[in-house]
């Protein structure tokens, strides 16, 4: 009785497996039968080659399952053994400790070499009067470079019309664009003002906020990150950097040749419902109207600064716009025999719908020949001169009144922190003409404050040598390499 019990649960799983393969057999028989002899050969071939697929599989897959156990016996005996030896302490990395600067503050960085060396220009010109002339037919903007701006400002129209009804664009161009120069990147020559009207933004774009509308500084935020975006997305673009710190927050992005205004890379600068750049434009179209060589001047300190490395505003330094104000003072208060060169600003006919609190009082300026006549090589000189003595702690660049004096009471007085944090000291007092409350010298820090001072203290005792040359002048600056 307990043999037959015991053999019964073994019955129980024979008896399955046969009535299976009595099945198969019948099934076979069905489908072989029918068959004729050429079908049973196909179908014993097709076997075959079944079979020896399904070898070769198995000795694939064998190493790689031998192989997986070795690597398991392997770790087993690993941590048989892991329980022997002592155990390791697992070190984590140190932290870099980040360093905490006041806003302003110069952090010295290790220069980099570039990776196409950046040199000096080079002149055909005898003398530095020479020299002078023909760094202004380089670099003094052309209709064709104007007409380029106007062909990229509509193409920018059009990639923005679909998310930004209403839109308008337009683009300055401030130098000659067929003319490669260094820090172009830096300091682009071509800026393109987007003009959106808050009620007019288009409610399909999600990424709107809703107090946009309401906060003219958020709108110029947002509408800028915007226009960037798609710009890049659907033009082309590289974007380069973004300056937000400024009163106008703009972007500088790189124009792809493959919109064929262009036949190589150009820097734009962008920015949302920005004045300065429209000023600048016009204070520079102005002063080549009244006195040619004023225009002239402008054009070359601003490419000095830029090729200097005094004129990126995101760093403290000056914008190529208060350049242009540095040089039109300049013109106006310094003594020379001809008189001033430039009238008040007050009496600028031009431009005289853009000045706030404009008196009524008519102009008697007039161009007389000899103030056409001066060098240009003397006004670069006397520029510099005038600048590394001028006293920035006691009088203010006014150029609305076109008088030396102090700052008006109506401008802000800039101090500036030294690196220590406890000097202080009256840095540049530089009045915006279209904004007599805005002191422009405001956004210097003390290391940029110190660049400026070298810088002109370097061109004035280049251009006091009889062998002053231009080339050395506008060499390239680079922070200085660390020794080893």
């Amino acid at each position: 009785m307990s043999l037959k019990a015991s053999s019964s649960p073994l019955a129980a799983v024979i008896q399955p497996s046969n009535n299976l393969l009595i099945l198969l057999v019948l099934t076979a028989i069905c489908i072989v039968v029918p068959l004729d002899l050429t079908q049973l050969i196909f179908a014993c071939l097709g076997a075959f080659c079944y079979y020896v697929v399904q070898l070769l599989q198995r000795s694939v897959s064998v190493p790689a399952i031998s192989s997986s156990k070795k690597l398991k016996a392997a770790s087993a005996t690993d941590s048989d053994s892991s329980s022997e030896r002592p155990v390791r302490e697992v070190r984590k990395p140190k932290r870099i400790p980040t360093t905490t600067r006041k806003p302003g503050a110069h952090v010295d960085t290790q220069a980099q070499t570039p990776a196409v060396p950046i040199v000096a220009p080079k002149f055909q010109g005898q003398s530095l009067q020479e020299e002078v002339q023909e760094l202004v037919s380089q670099i003094m903007p052309t209709a064709a470079s104007q007409r380029g701006v106007d062909r990229l400002a509509e193409a920018i129209r059009v990639m923005l019309a679909n998310s930004l009804p209403e839109v308008e664009v337009v683009g300055f161009a401030s130098s000659d664009l067929s003319r490669g120069r260094a820090n172009g990147v830096a300091v682009p020559d071509v800026d393109i003002v987007i003009n959106v009207r808050p009620d007019r933004v288009s409610p399909k774009v999600a990424s709107r906020p809703a107090k946009v509308s309401s906060d003219p500084r958020m709108l110029q935020k947002w509408a800028l990150r915007h226009c960037a975006d798609r710009l890049v997305s659907a033009g082309g673009f590289k974007f380069r950097r973004s300056g937000f710190r400024g009163n106008e927050p703009k972007m500088t992005l790189l124009v792809p040749t493959e919109l064929g205004i262009f036949n190589q890379a150009v820097p734009i600068d962008i920015a949302v419902n920005a004045v300065a750049p429209l000023h600048s434009a016009a204070l520079l179209t102005e002063c080549g109207n009244m006195n040619p060589r004023s225009k002239e001047l402008i054009l070359i300190i601003r490419r000095w600064a830029k090729d200097r490395g005094v004129c990126h505003a995101p760093k403290g330094h000056l914008s190529p716009y208060v350049w242009s104000l540095l040089a039109v003072y300049y013109l106006q208060v310094a003594e020379r025999s001809e008189g001033a060169l430039l009238p008040p600003m007050e009496e600028f006919e031009a431009i005289a719908n853009l000045l706030p609190d404009r008196s009524n009082k008519k102009s008697l300026w007039q161009t007389k020949e000899e103030m056409l006549n001066v060098p240009l090589a003397q006004l670069l000189c006397g520029f510099m001169q005038f600048y590394n003595n001028f006293p920035w702690k006691q009088q203010a660049v006014s150029v609305l009144r076109g008088t030396s004096g102090p700052a008006p009471l109506t401008l802000p007085i800039n101090l500036i922190e030294h690196d220590d944090g406890k000097t202080v000291e009256c840095g540049p007092n530089i009045e915006d003409p279209f904004a007599p409350k805005t002191n422009l010298g405001s956004s210097m820090t003390w290391w940029s404050f110190q660049r400026l001072r070298e810088e002109l203290a370097r061109a004035a005792s280049l251009l006091s040598d009889d062998s002053a040359s231009m080339s050395k002048l506008l060499e390239p600056w680079a922070p200085e390499t660390p020794e080893a």
